[in-house]
């Protein structure tokens, strides 16, 4: 009876490592895609079994993006599965 109370806990712990690292690699991929004059914040995120959905504001100045990093729960690691929309560097974007 023990093991069946503590197992949810376990689980529940790997979850939130889990998102951690999700918001983390997201956060550095569209910063990095977006470029230094662009700050990103965290709106909200969706841990399910298979994948992980981070929602992300993007500011430039004034202008807020909206954008969607869906990652991959593999076995040993997370990886961006994708991000929209495309992100663009504002030197690109002018």
């Amino acid at each position: 009876l023990t093991a069946v109370l503590v197992m949810p806990g376990v689980a529940n712990a790997d979850d939130i490592a889990a998102r951690n690292q999700a918001i983390s690699i997201c956060r550095a991929e569209v910063q990095a895609q977006a470029g230094t004059d662009a700050t990103v914040r965290l709106d909200q995120v969706r841990v399910r079994p298979r994948a992980i959905r981070v929602d992300l504001d993007l500011w430039r100045g004034t202008q807020l993006q909206n954008v969607r990093c869906d990652v991959s729960r593999g076995h040993d690691e997370l990886t961006i599965a994708s991000i929209t929309p495309t992100v663009q560097t504002a030197s690109l974007a002018r």
